[in-house]
């Protein structure tokens, strides 16, 4: 099972540890897709989150969510299967967050796994999309 991913932003490289046993079925759509090449738009009312500018369809619209999460730390990654609103969104928190639909209403999402590597750096440049707009990210199976 799939195990390790790569997160760069700018220059900025982190690594993290996906849940192939939490989420077996989200984690290996995931895997199958990388590399993802995008551009980070900050979460709108999700906290200190971004999520990717293009949509990725990672399974079909009626599977369930898998290890669902709720409020998320610096380095979580979840997946967000929102058919309903046409955004199907990875996303990674660089601080604290938890996937809210516009008037605070929580969203289910996929808790997919956790940077575990140059972290500290890594909260620091994402910390300036909020005012600097979107950035550069590839997401890539670490070597």
């Amino acid at each position: 099972m799939p195990s390790r991913i790569r997160v760069r932003i700018g220059d900025v490289v982190a690594e993290g540890q996906l849940f192939g046993e939490e989420a077996p079925r989200t984690v290996q759509a995931l895997w199958e897709r990388l590399p993802i090449r995008d551009r980070t738009i900050q979460a709108r009312w999700s906290g200190d989150a971004w999520r990717t500018e293009g949509n990725y369809e990672l399974l079909d619209e009626n599977a369930p969510v898998e290890n669902p999460a709720g409020r998320l730390t610096a380095g979580d990654i979840i997946y967000y299967p929102g058919y309903n609103s046409g955004l199907l969104k990875v996303a990674i928190a660089y601080g604290p967050a938890q996937w809210l639909a516009p008037f605070m209403v929580p969203l289910a999402v996929t808790y997919l796994g956790r940077l575990d590597t140059n972290v500290d750096d890594f909260v620091r440049r994402c910390q300036r999309i909020i005012f600097g707009g979107p950035l550069d990210v590839e997401i890539s199976r670490a070597a």
